[in-house]
């Protein structure tokens, strides 16, 4: 549940020598006034507007590897997921020359032939 509180106090931003942010720091004008409970461990961007207001907006979490690696090719690897499915990558670059159809198959079944299930 997001619960927003408002709190008076006075923000002291400390800028280096290009005016770039680098700390800030707010100061409540009541010791008792109500904090978050929960710390965020989620960083964000911070801005302080042309008013003197400042703007925090979290990101997205970044997303974890799912998967755990199973064999290895030149041009790919088959994974295990945590779905419970395995997962086969393979990619071949243009520039690469290759004959993308046989090198796609040979390493296919090398993947295959050689990953314990």
């Amino acid at each position: 549940m997001n619960k927003s509180v408002s709190i008076n106090g006075v923000a002291v931003v400390t800028r280096d020598e290009n005016l770039r942010v680098k700390f800030v720091q707010f100061l409540p004008d009541d010791e008792q006034a109500p904090v978050m409970e929960q710390g965020s461990r989620s960083s964000g961007q911070l801005q302080m507007l042309r008013n003197g207001a400042f703007d925090y907006v979290a990101y997205k979490p970044k997303v974890r590897a799912n998967s755990t690696l199973l064999r290895k090719a030149a041009h790919g690897r088959i994974s295990a997921t945590r779905d419970e499915a395995y997962q086969l990558t393979l990619k071949v670059f243009k520039r690469e020359g290759l004959n993308v159809k046989e090198t796609l198959t040979r390493e296919f079944f090398e993947l295959i032939d050689n990953v314990k299930i």
